[in-house]
């Protein structure tokens, strides 16, 4: 929501007017003494405690790494606010109801507070947190009305625990939300360095670690509260270290065939088969219904993956009177990725199609794409896209769709269907790359890795008519750990020292002040050290750290041993390399 737009000033407008109409009508005790009461205590403790300070500071960590500009107006905000509320205490040091009505008269949940009632310090916080999140996110009206609506809910709980009178609240509020437009304002206009947002940051993961260590505001029955938004404040700053934000993929819609641009291509189709030979010739003839009208001199590569059927013979059936099938035969069943990879091996075109052999995909999208491929020459790949996928919606898309969330967010290479096997490729990109185990599945993401551009296009997709899949859901596990190794591929393929250098020293440290203070204890105070555990886990800390420090000089070794031997190169040219003087 922008600061211009009406409801932003209609909030405070509104929270003024709020407080005559209350001063006016003296509906400050008939309202308190309806709304205060003692019961649901672990409910309103739980609400109330959402408003203290260290409850905003640890959830302002999840935007320290993502949006640290949001996190910038929050320290502003705070500061405000704080002036505000403690500005108006010192000034107007106005008695709490516990202190002004009879003690039988008020019913208290958490601490009994007497002195510095106005205004509410809780209802202060909710409002500037809630003011900076829809003010500096730019949130829509649906998710501004809620996180009103959840800091009003904290106002109202400061009345029901006993705490506040309601004149208290509605001036708590208007003063947060002040503070919060005042902190994104500050922020825009403002710039500061990485320091300031990193300092803020600490502040943020100060605050969370304090709430998983037990701090409850007084209140004890929120404990359990603080722990879980200290925990989640933590867990999901460590999980922006591991997922990664990456730009929107381009996307396009499936041109017609262009046959004048893709007559001088030469393009090679690799499939890999495994136990299809009830879709084989279907296969080899849509295929060739496909191209042949194309003009593009073509081959068609069949990878039989050690099949158990008759599909080898088939293979050789087809291949007696059709020159461009190319069929391989792997000698056992090595998987969908050792196939792809024997395919591209033998592959002589300039562009290198995949999909696979099963007909779902539709051969027929093969030309669009490669016109496609003239049209955007800036591409070197392009992954289909099953926008209109024909699959069991429980076992297969929705476990599709989680799968392609996570990778596209661990990788950074933000895809709707990394399953889809009907991709294109330039030669010189998909030759570059070397696939192990099953990262069949994470070919976009090798491939932006050396800095291919890629694109995504919505194409056919059936329901399979003939045969069994080959995928089940014993594959899940597979994929996580693959997905580990490309994670580590990606960042540390070139510097494995940065990836172990970090935790080793680190731990090596570690270890070296506990045997430290260890050696303070017996020298300095005299105190018998050798049956303490912290002395065998000092130990135990150096010498971990100085193994895994030795494992990163170790894998520094074997990346040398990797590239120098054959004179790979740790960079992709984009265009003609040019010539030497």
């Amino acid at each position: 929501m922008p600061l211009r737009h009406p409801a932003v000033w209609g909030l405070p407008a509104l929270l003024l007017a709020a407080i005559a109409l209350l001063v006016h009508t003296q509906g400050n005790l008939p309202i308190f003494r309806a709304l205060n009461s003692d019961a649901h205590q672990g409910f309103w403790s739980a609400v109330t405690f959402l408003g203290d300070g260290a409850v905003a500071f640890a959830l302002g960590l999840l935007a320290a790494r993502r949006a640290p500009r949001l996190l910038w107006a929050l320290i502003p905000a705070a500061l405000i606010a704080t002036a505000w509320v403690h500005g108006w205490k010192q000034a107007y040091d106005e008695r709490r109801p516990l202190a002004t009505l009879e003690r039988s008269e008020v019913k208290v949940i958490g601490p009994e507070l007497r002195y510095g009632s106005f205004p509410s310090g809780h209802a202060a916080t909710a409002f500037t947190a809630a003011g900076v999140f829809i003010l500096g996110l730019r949130l829509g009206m649906a998710w501004s009305l809620a996180l009103v609506a959840l800091a009003a809910l904290v106002g109202v709980s400061r009345v029901v625990v006993g705490a506040h009178w309601p004149l208290d609240v509605l001036a708590g509020a208007f003063g947060g939300w002040i503070a919060a437009a005042l902190g994104v304002v500050l922020a825009e206009r403002w710039r500061f360095g990485a320091r300031i947002e990193w300092f803020a940051a600490l502040l943020c993961l100060a605050a969370a670690v304090m709430l998983l260590a037990g701090y409850d505001g007084r209140y004890p029955q929120a404990g359990w509260l603080a722990r879980l938004i200290g925990a989640c404040a933590l867990s999901g700053f460590a999980l922006t270290f591991v997922f990664r934000r990456g730009a929107p993929m381009e996307t396009a819609e499936l041109p017609a065939l262009n046959a004048a641009v893709l007559a001088e291509d030469r393009v090679s189709i690799v499939i890999p088969v495994y136990n299809e030979e009830a879709n084989l010739r279907d296969l080899v003839d849509r295929v060739a219904a496909a191209m042949q009208p194309s003009g593009a001199d073509f081959e068609l590569i069949l990878v039989d993956d050690g099949s158990r059927d008759g599909s080898a013979a088939l293979l050789d059936e087809l291949a007696a009177d059709r020159p461009w099938l190319n069929p391989l035969k792997l000698i056992r069943n090595y998987g969908q990725s050792v196939a792809l990879q024997a395919g591209f091996d033998h592959a002589r075109g300039d562009f290198i199609v995949t999909l696979d052999g099963d007909l779902q995909n539709d051969p027929a999208d093969i030309p669009g794409l490669l016109t496609l491929m003239h049209e955007r020459p800036h591409v070197d790949l392009i992954s289909g896209w099953r926008k209109d996928r024909q699959d069991a919606a429980v076992s297969r898309r929705l476990p599709s769709r989680i799968a392609n969330s996570i990778i596209s967010s661990v990788t950074g290479v933000h895809l709707h269907d990394y399953g889809c096997a009907l991709k294109v490729y330039r030669a010189k990109v998909i030759q570059g790359i070397r696939l192990y185990g099953e990262m069949h599945r994470f070919i976009p993401a090798l491939a932006a890795e050396v800095g291919a551009n890629i694109m995504e296009v919505p194409v056919q997709h059936h329901a399979r008519t003939r045969g069994v899949s080959k995928y089940g859901i014993g594959r899940t596990l597979r994929v996580v750990l693959d997905l580990l190794w490309v994670k580590f591929l990606m960042r540390f393929l070139h510097r494995p020292m940065h990836a172990f250098g970090g935790i080793g020293i680190a731990l090596f440290l570690a270890g070296l002040g506990t045997l430290a203070w260890l050696t303070w204890e017996k020298l300095g105070l005299g105190q018998d050290i050798g049956g303490r555990p912290l002395l065998l886990l000092g130990v135990l800390l150096v010498l971990m750290g100085g193994q895994v420090i030795l494992t990163g000089l170790i894998g520094e070794l074997l990346i040398r041993i990797y590239h120098e031997p054959e004179g790979r190169r740790l960079y992709v040219l984009r265009g003609p390399t040019p010539p030497k003087p």
